[in-house]
């Protein structure tokens, strides 16, 4: 489920607001079901509000691989109790960077913190390696100014993602 949130498009900055760091944005709000198809739905959404209108380069891998790791852990960790709440996914798109914001009503990080983002050791057993244990290493190495909250019964994971430049 999408809700649109009128949002979209913004007024152009002066060049004043320009140099001191402001943008014209783009701003979405996306709120899905905690599964697995809640975040197919989140990126698609994503994507089809941010990509290029026509041809060009894809700037959006990146984001896309940080937001799919982040919503899967709601889904996986926050829900695994039961119960397929909702994920709110506030984005805005400004300049060469998407700002994220996502909320949900799971259970909170352990101990209250984010998860430090260490590759998982497979000890050289001869079985490969792991199957899981990467998704905070990927959003560590690849989004900027993490910060998580829980506030209200509410988590709320905030973090920028660089577009890469063509």
């Amino acid at each position: 489920m999408t809700l649109p949130d009128g949002m979209r498009g913004g007024i152009a900055p002066s060049d004043d607001a320009r140099n001191a760091g402001y943008c014209e944005a783009q701003a979405a709000l996306i709120v899905v079901e905690a599964t697995p198809m809640g975040v197919r739905c989140a990126l698609a959404e994503m994507r089809r509000r941010f990509a290029p209108a026509g041809p060009g380069p894809d700037l959006l891998g990146m984001a896309e691989t940080v937001l799919a790791e982040a919503l899967n852990n709601v889904v996986e960790h926050a829900y695994r109790h039961g119960g397929n709440g909702p994920i709110e996914l506030r984005l805005v798109h400004c300049g060469t960077k998407l700002k994220v914001d996502l909320r949900d009503y799971g259970d909170p990080m352990p101990a209250g913190v984010l998860p430090g983002g260490a590759l998982p050791d497979y000890g050289g057993s001869g079985d490969g390696p792991p199957e899981g244990g990467f998704g905070w290493f990927l959003i560590r190495a690849l989004a900027r100014d993490l910060s998580y909250i829980r506030e209200n019964g509410q988590n709320r994971l905030r973090f920028l993602v660089p577009l890469a430049e063509a």
